[in-house]
C-alpha cells in the first residue's frame, strides 16, 4: 500500500493528526498491519481504540474480509460464550435454530474483541484454546471448525495489575499482547483538539439539520482547556449537547452541561433561573445536578453501568438505584 492510499485511509477514519504521540500509534499500527500477529490496543476508554483495530485492518491484506467485532462488556458468561462460539438447534433452551457464532463469521478475517480485560477467567481459559488451535466447537455440537483470523484486543485496565490480583491469566496474557499499542487520551494530543472540535460540530450540525454561526468566547475556552476525562466519545457528545441547546445558532455557555459550571461561577447561576424563583431547596438543587452528572458520566462511558460505578467509586447496584429514582433512560 502505497503512502497515498494509506492517507486516504487515516481521512476516511478522520485519523489525521498533528501529534507527534498519536501518530507514533499510527505508525505502529501500519507496521504491524501486514503481520498476522496478535494485537493488543491499550488506552483510556473512549480514546478511539476501535478506530485503531478498524485502521489495521483497512490497511491489512485482509481488508476485502470481513473485520467482526464483539465487545466483552456487552454480555453475561453465558451468552458471551454463546455469542463467540454459536450454538446447535436444542443445545439449551430458547435455542430454536442453529446460531453461527462471531468467531466463524470472522474467518480469513479480523477479529476484534474489545474490552477483553473484562473476561472472567473461566472465559479467558475456552478463548484461549480457541486462539491457539484456531477451531471451534459450537455450544451442542461435537463437530469442531477450523477457521482463519487476525486477533486484535482492546482494553482499557492494566492487565498487569489483574494478573497479580489473580483476575487474569498469564498466558492468556502473553497469547494476545504479541504486539502492545497505546492509543494515547485526548488530552495527551491537544494539538488535534480543534480540528476534533470543528469535525465534531460539523457532523452534528449536519445530522441535526441545525446550523452554527457563532459559539462564545468562554464556550471556546472551556472546549480547549477541558480535560475530557471520557476521551473522543465524551468529546462527540458534548458537540451534539451544544449544537441542540444552540440558541438562533449561538452556542453559549447555558449549553455546557451543569457539572462544568459548579464551581466556577456563582451559585445562583448555575441553577436555571427560568424554571424557579431564585431560590430552590437544597435537595431539589443536589438531585437536579446529581441527575445530570449522572448522566452524562453514563453518556461518556456508553451507557456501560460497571464502568459508570468504577469511575463514581460507587456500586452498580447504587447506579442502578439512582437510574430508576430519576428516570433514566
Amino acid at each position: 500500500m502505497n503512502v497515498k492510499q494509506k492517507e486516504e485511509i487515516q481521512k476516511e477514519f478522520f485519523l489525521q493528526t498533528k501529534s507527534p504521540a498519536f501518530q507514533k500509534s499510527l505508525d505502529y499500527c501500519a507496521q504491524v498491519a501486514s503481520a498476522n500477529s496478535n494485537v493488543l490496543l491499550i488506552g483510556e476508554s473512549g480514546s478511539g481504540k476501535e478506530v485503531a483495530a478498524k485502521y489495521i485492518h483497512a490497511l491489512s491484506s485482509r481488508a476485502e474480509k470481513p473485520l467482526v467485532s464483539v465487545n466483552c462488556n456487552a454480555f453475561t458468561e453465558t451468552l458471551l460464550e454463546a455469542e463467540l462460539f454459536g450454538y446447535e438447534q436444542g443445545a439449551f433452551t430458547g435455542a430454536s435454530k442453529s446460531h453461527t457464532g462471531k468467531f466463524e463469521l470472522a474467518d480469513q478475517g479480523t477479529f476484534f474483541l474489545d474490552e477483553i480485560g473484562d473476561l472472567n477467567v473461566t472465559t479467558q481459559i475456552k478463548l484461549l484454546r480457541t486462539i491457539e488451535t484456531k477451531m471451534v466447537e459450537r455450544i451442542g455440537s461435537n463437530k469442531k471448525r477450523h477457521i482463519e483470523f487476525r486477533l486484535i484486543s482492546a482494553t482499557n485496565r492494566d492487565l498487569s495489575k489483574a494478573i497479580i490480583d489473580g483476575l487474569y491469566r498469564e498466558d492468556f496474557f502473553y497469547r494476545i499482547s504479541t504486539i502492545v499499542i497505546k492509543i494515547p487520551a485526548l488530552r495527551e494530543r491537544k494539538e488535534d483538539l480543534k480540528d476534533m472540535i470543528m469535525y465534531f460540530l460539523d457532523e452534528m450540525q449536519r445530522v441535526n439539520r441545525i446550523e452554527i454561526t457563532h459559539i462564545e468566547p468562554v464556550v471556546w475556552d472551556f472546549l480547549m482547556n477541558y480535560e475530557y476525562p471520557g476521551n473522543i466519545r465524551e468529546l462527540k457528545n458534548l458537540a451534539e449537547r451544544m449544537v441542540v441547546l444552540s440558541k438562533d445558532g449561538i452556542i453559549t455557555e447555558s449549553a455546557l452541561p451543569v457539572m462544568y459550571n459548579i464551581g466556577k461561577k456563582p451559585i445562583h447561576d448555575v441553577v436555571d433561573r427560568d424554571s424557579v424563583d431564585d431560590i430552590v431547596s437544597w435537595k431539589e438543587f443536589k438531585e437536579r445536578t446529581e441527575k445530570e452528572y449522572l448522566q452524562h458520566v453514563l453518556h461518556v462511558v456508553n451507557g456501560n453501568v460497571a464502568e459508570a460505578a468504577r469511575r463514581l467509586g460507587i456500586s452498580s447496584r447504587q447506579i442502578f438505584n439512582k437510574i430508576g429514582e430519576y428516570g433514566i433512560r
